[in-house]
């Protein structure tokens, strides 16, 4: 039979469906590792951005001392938020500061910041919109101030002072009246009101009171002070009487509101030096006083807006200012602030009065700090024959006469003034003659209102004859005596080319002035001599027994005359 042999060998596998298998598994593989550097790339940028590449940035945030305490709270949350701004991890850092700190170094130059006032802020949350007015260098702000929250401007007194205010209906432009007139409040043993404007490093509760209150002495709140408004007769007599309690102190202090605050809460009686103080409604929460009371006055309300300005800086310095800005005005920031004190609603009333502009607020201010006090003034002018020498194109009496004009214009409305002429043989017997007598500018002269007397009366004076000098100012000065008033200077403005022709010497003046004077009366002579022939010295011994002055002017048409006179009657 035959037999079979087993060769050992088996079927073979095609090599072309393995390589295409192995392919696709290198396709699929290069492709899902593709995909996974992708997303790692991807992870690996935002892990980046997380973790700051560009490094750390500080925000740092000047804000009023009034409203520090809750943005510091609210800085706190906005850094646990762990903020990037621009690939920068920011933090928000505040410091207090006072306004007038900060408006004094952005006005000085962007780049002139005192660094004893720490590193420039790159956002400033003043008082008030009015402390961003007053800053010029308005290349230092960047975009347009929000408010973040706001508190109205109100008086803190005492309670019977608070109800006498509200009692009588009282608007910011009465309070000139309250403290002028000591009857006015219906408080016989207070006195008229002492206000109290501190202008110490907080002045935005002055600012703005002040400007609330020149608002109603013009009469129209609604539209914005000018410097020129402000520089008015009207409103600088308001302002001097405003600067002067029935004390005889200037209202305007060095001292800051809560200087004020603490010393009305110490003394917050009849007698006590101040009856009231222009606060925020927060600052006077704030104080949790059991004495104060707060009373707003009628009309539009000044307000403490606390604006959160954003400083010109770098893009990431603005940027993060803007941010927190936003977080600060969301609702959780504006209960911080309600429970601070403050309000974030818009206030009713009547209103809300603007700001004042910078250099508004820099004119009111000025006549606080140098008031035209009112004054007791008998002009005493010399109409003898040398008075009609001719100087720079009108007599020395014409030149005077326009002087003397340009003052009785600018004296506040309480000052009381009189003309009086003097020769010889001018009145009859008389060398002197009254041409209005002395008495408040705001009291007619007969029917005519007294300026318009004065200036007419000062207008049709003209050169007559000798000059009876040391006589005419004996009686004036009696009459003085006599009409004193007091709380104020009283005087005899006396204006003369020097010459004298009466029989009273100069030594025999002096004594009849001793005798005619009063202690409890006091009444200066300031002599203006027109002339460098003039000769001061036969005045020195009256001015000096009397407390006055004694000047020369070199010509009548000079303006060293208008600025003399202008010092002697206001």
């Amino acid at each position: 039979m035959g037999e079979h042999r087993n060769t050992g060998r088996g079927r073979s596998i095609a090599a072309g469906p393995v390589i295409v298998v192995l392919a696709i598994a290198v396709i699929v593989a290069a492709v899902f590792g593709w995909f996974q550097l992708r997303n790692r790339i991807s992870d690996q940028g935002v892990e980046a951005a997380g973790q700051c590449v560009e490094g750390s940035a500080v925000l740092t945030v000047a804000a009023d001392p009034d409203i520090s305490g809750p943005i510091e709270k609210l800085a706190d949350r906005f850094n646990e938020t762990a903020p990037v701004v621009r690939d920068h991890c920011v933090t928000v850092q505040v410091r207090a500061t006072a306004s007038s700190e900060v408006r004094s170094n952005l006005n000085s130059g962007i780049d002139n910041w005192d660094t004893a006032l720490g590193d420039r802020p790159g956002l400033w949350i003043p008082q008030s919109t009015a402390d961003v007015e007053a800053v010029t260098e308005r290349g230092a702000i960047d975009g347009t101030p929000r408010s973040v929250a706001s508190s109205p401007i109100v008086l803190a007194a005492p309670a019977p002072v608070a109800d006498a205010v509200d009692a009588i209906g009282s608007s910011w432009a009465d309070l000139v009246r309250l403290q002028r007139d000591s009857q006015a409040l219906g408080l016989p043993e207070w006195g008229g009101l002492r206000l109290a404007l501190p202008a110490g490093s907080d002045t935005g509760a002055t600012t703005l009171a002040v400007a609330a209150i020149a608002a109603g002495v013009r009469g129209d709140p609604a539209t914005a002070l000018t410097v020129e408004q402000a520089s008015s007769k009207e409103l600088v007599s308001a302002m001097s009487e405003l600067a002067v309690t029935d004390t005889g102190g200037g209202a305007l202090s060095t001292s800051t509101t809560y200087d004020a605050l603490a010393t009305l809460e110490n003394a917050s009686g009849p007698g006590a030096p101040i009856h009231a103080v222009p606060v925020t409604e927060q600052q006077l929460a704030s104080t949790d006083s059991s004495t104060l009371t707060a009373v707003r006055p009628q009309g539009p309300t000044p307000v403490a807006d606390h604006p959160a300005v954003v400083l010109a800086g770098d893009e990431t310095s603005t940027r993060a200012a803007s941010a927190f800005v936003e977080f600060v005005r969301q609702p959780d920031g504006a209960q911080t602030f309600r429970d601070a004190g403050f309000t974030v609603d818009d206030v009713e009333d009547d209103g809300v009065l603007a700001p004042p502009p910078g250099p508004v607020t820099d004119a009111l201010l000025a006549v606080l700090r140098n008031p035209v006090l009112p004054r007791r003034a008998t002009v005493l002018l010399d109409v003898s024959e040398s008075m009609g020498t001719t100087e720079g194109g009108a007599t020395r009496l014409q030149n005077t006469v326009r002087a003397l004009s340009a003052q009785f214009q600018r004296v506040p409305d309480s000052t009381e003034l009189g003309l009086w002429s003097f020769s010889e043989d001018l009145d009859n017997a008389r060398p002197f003659r009254v041409e209005v007598p002395t008495g408040p500018m705001n009291v007619p002269v007969g029917t005519t209102p007294r300026l318009a007397a004065l200036d007419a009366n000062a207008a049709a004076l003209t050169p007559e004859s000798g000059s009876y000098t040391y006589a005419s100012v004996l009686v004036a000065y009696a009459d003085a005596v006599a009409g004193y008033v007091p709380g104020r200077v009283n005087s005899v403005v006396l204006i003369t080319d020097g010459s004298d022709d009466s029989p009273l010497s100069a030594a025999q003046l002096l004594t009849d002035l001793t005798a005619a004077s009063d202690p409890a009366r006091p009444v200066q002579v300031d002599v203006v001599l027109i002339g460098d022939g003039t000769d001061a010295s036969a005045f020195a011994d009256v001015t000096a027994e009397t407390g006055g002055t004694v000047s020369t002017v070199p010509t009548s048409d000079s303006p060293d005359l208008i600025d003399r006179l202008g010092k002697l009657l206001y």
